[in-house]
């Protein structure tokens, strides 16, 4: 491993860092560019699709903690993934910010929309940057984890 990834590894919490590992040789082994860019507050580090070039997710650090923001665009078809999510996850989700351009509003000309979803019965239509932001702890790592290996595997 090189010295900037274990740099960024070294500041997650301990408790996360074996969580870490396994995600990068997940998605290393299936072919994800791991990028890595110094931020304010310590690191971006994002990993990229092999088949499409376009970011999977990313872990980003902030006051409360390191969150992952994960971009699932075949969330449509996870709705059995998000049943199974704990209530405070569920919450941030509907919490996020809707998608201006799913209801017909105007956004940035650069933003590709955001994602339109079933959970729990109810369809929601919420940004792509903030949908799915979640802290990265013990609680949803193992959401988390199934989202991006649903993701990959599609």
């Amino acid at each position: 491993m090189d010295e900037k990834f274990m740099t960024f590894l070294n500041d997650v919490p301990a408790d996360m860092q074996g969580f870490v590992l396994d995600l990068d040789k997940l998605l290393t082994e299936k072919g994800c560019k791991r990028v890595i860019k110094e931020a304010k507050r310590g690191f971006v580090t994002s990993y990229n699709s092999p088949s499409t070039g376009k970011v999977l997710l990313n872990y980003v650090f902030r006051k409360s903690g390191v969150k992952m923001r994960i971009y699932t665009a075949g969330i449509a078809r996870y709705e059995s993934i998000l049943a199974n999510f704990p209530d405070k996850m569920k919450k941030e989700i509907i919490k996020a910010c809707d998608c201006k351009k799913l209801i017909g509003d105007t956004c940035s000309p650069t933003c590709p929309g955001g994602y339109a979803f079933m959970m729990d019965g109810v369809e929601y239509k919420k940004c792509r940057s903030m949908a799915f932001f979640h802290e990265l702890n013990k609680e949803s790592s193992t959401y988390i984890q199934k989202l991006i290996e649903a993701e990959i595997a599609s």
